[in-house]
């Protein structure tokens, strides 16, 4: 393990002069973390062209003098602390787990720090066991992520790195993230959407064109957003005074379908679509629909008691979700777990979105037509009694996790998930600020991929073994204790399941796309040699 870890962090600090191939969670997560400090502040094209998100613009806050410190503290924490203190430290740490009822095993502990920090982070930041102590919050997070999610699970650092890769390689794709131009660009295509009102529309209203919704045209998280119910607020003012910098329009609302699992009241409720770009075009990576809370202005859930549900993303039925209080006051390993929103009383579990397959489309062809070189994009989307309409795009999205999915549960929800490393693997072709690997290190990195794969899907099969067994038997003294072990059981075996799928899904695609390497590397290579002269 700190073989592997010490060059990984070689590789990683001398990219992109240093030739290799970066494949999958641990690899990404060390590179990521350097490519966003090595960028802080960003160059002044992606100020430029992608000043709405907030990747850049934190990166923009970062002073040099802060940026060298966070550079130090990288270097000596991957290269130091983590690897060699954390020999000593990480069993008193399980000890002092074990006192305050978390069973935590050093080594796994170990991995979790050395290959994906990222995750380790991600309780302390999203504040999971909130008011229970740091030891108890990392505990958490070391019971929470699988062997399988150290390796293959996708998460948010990731997306900010290659997103970061993206605007400096195609800085026009920024443009997609400003509203106003965004909705431009939809009118322009025939894509449903909910227009702008200009400021001579907005001179002339009058009290019966309300409500209207209006919100900064580039801004993310309805930062700056608000409801208008009366045509002489004065806020509108600024929409005539500078209509660059605000979107005013038509306040949708929920098709009478959906509103039916909905708290009463309900803000509009978005469906996040996101589409991955692979090399046959784009394709769905994931999706889910963000429930607000009764009478909440937007439907950014979890800090106004919202949830969020995962949706099948080839079917649009709706699986399962979770809020801020599983999430942060329960056990997260447990979750998602909802099936009904908090405040309405008919569950939202198996229920089809309506214009499911319409929806996709749209997504999809906006990709395609209007940031063609973009990794991946979260397209909001509004399901209104006229049916589907494009709300916004976001070339920085959220993912999965944050409401407690792990790798096993996406591959099943999100088929496209068990091949989105490999996708990202042949998007960085040629990209700058990237290593660009000669065939040959690109061959012993697609080969060490496959063999990566290889040993977590074995661990993973012998751990959904001795799950069944436990499942099976599902018997204890004291029932209650029995119930819940019984429980985390399933849970665990299902993850377990879904991970064997997506690992053994992403093993056939590795080895097609090895195969296809391997022979475009000996054409090459016969191109080259010289024919034969015939002698007398």
């Amino acid at each position: 393990m700190l073989f592997e870890h010490y060059r990984r962090l070689y590789r990683a600090t001398h990219s992109p002069q240093h030739a290799w191939l970066p494949y999958g969670g641990a690899d990404w997560n060390m590179f990521s973390l350097w490519t966003l400090l090595s960028n802080a502040p960003p160059r002044p094209e992606a100020l430029k062209a992608c000043s709405a998100s907030k990747v850049v613009r934190e990166l923009r806050d970062s002073v040099s003098q802060r940026r060298r410190a966070l550079r130090a503290l990288y270097l000596c924490g991957f290269g130091f602390i983590m690897p060699i203190l954390g020999l000593f430290f990480l069993p008193l740490f399980s000890l002092v787990a074990l006192f305050k009822g978390r069973r935590v095993a050093p080594w796994k502990a170990m991995r979790l720090a050395l290959c994906r920090v990222d995750c380790f982070m991600y309780p302390i930041i999203e504040d999971w066991a909130r008011g229970q102590g740091s030891v108890r919050v990392l505990s958490q997070a070391i019971i929470h992520f699988s062997l399988v999610d150290v390796y293959r699970m996708y998460s948010l650092f990731i997306r900010a790195a290659h997103h970061l890769i993206d605007v400096y390689n195609a800085p026009d794709h920024g443009k997609v993230q400003d509203k106003l131009t965004f909705y431009a660009m939809c009118k322009e295509m025939g894509l449903p959407c909910a227009a702008p009102l200009g400021p001579e529309e907005i001179k002339a209203l009058t009290q019966k064109d309300m409500p209207l919704f209006m919100k900064p045209s580039n801004e993310q998280e309805a930062v700056g957003a608000k409801a208008v119910d009366r045509c002489d607020d004065p806020d509108l003012q600024k929409a005539v005074d500078k209509p660059e910098d605000w979107v005013v329009q038509k306040k949708l609302r929920n098709c009478d379908f959906l509103r039916q699992y909905f708290p009463n009241n309900p803000p509009l409720c978005g469906v996040r679509i996101t589409t991955v770009m692979t090399k046959t075009g784009p394709e769905i990576l994931e999706s889910w629909i963000r429930v607000g809370a009764e009478g909440a202005m937007a439907d950014c859930p979890f800090s106004a008691g919202g949830c969020e549900f995962a949706i099948h993303s080839e079917t649009g039925v709706v699986w399962q979700g979770s809020d801020e209080k599983h999430m942060k006051l329960g056990d997260s390993s447990l979750e998602p777990s909802l099936v009904v929103s908090n405040g309405a009383s008919r569950p939202i579990g198996s229920v089809k979105i309506p214009n499911w397959e319409k929806s996709l489309e749209m997504c999809k062809r906006a990709h395609r037509e209007m940031a063609p070189q973009a990794f991946t994009i979260g397209w909001d989307v509004a399901h209104t009694p006229d049916g589907p309409q494009m709300v916004e795009a976001n070339l920085i999205s959220n993912v999965g996790c944050f409401m407690g999915l792990r790798y096993g549960s996406m591959s099943r929800v999100w088929p496209r998930i068990p091949l989105m490393w490999l996708d990202l693997v042949q998007w960085m072709e040629n990209k700058s600020d990237h290593p660009q690997p000669p065939k040959k290190a690109k061959v012993a990195g697609l080969k060490g991929a496959i063999r990566e794969s290889e040993w977590l899907l074995r661990w993973a099969k012998k751990e959904a073994a001795k799950l069944e067994r436990s499942v099976g038997k599902g018997t204890a003294e004291d029932p209650e204790t029995a119930c819940l072990k019984l429980k985390r059981a399933r849970v665990q075996l299902e993850l377990r399941r879904g991970e064997c799928e997506g690992l053994e899904k992403e093993l056939v695609a590795l080895r097609e796309y090895l195969g296809e390497t391997v022979k475009q590397q000996q054409k090459k290579t016969l191109s080259r040699e010289p024919s034969g002269v015939p002698t007398a």
